[in-house]
């Protein structure tokens, strides 16, 4: 089975949680449609990947909000 390559991701919903001037960028081989566990001001939060470009090489990521 091959490794799939790291690929880096931006969260572009990031404000509610962690204010406007939050920008959080992170590396992960996982595939589009993943939702993976990351470290953001020592919280760690839910992110899913998603296959839709930013910029060049940089993919979106959302956080996974969920009020209890």
């Amino acid at each position: 089975m091959a490794d799939r390559p790291a690929r880096t991701y931006q969260v572009t919903n990031s404000t509610a949680l962690f204010g406007p001037r939050c920008r959080i960028f992170f590396r992960s081989s996982a595939p589009a449609g993943s939702v993976v566990l990351i470290n953001v001001n020592s919280s760690p939060v839910r992110a899913l990947l998603t296959d839709s470009p930013l910029n060049g090489d940089l993919l979106d990521a959302q956080l996974v909000i969920a009020y209890l």
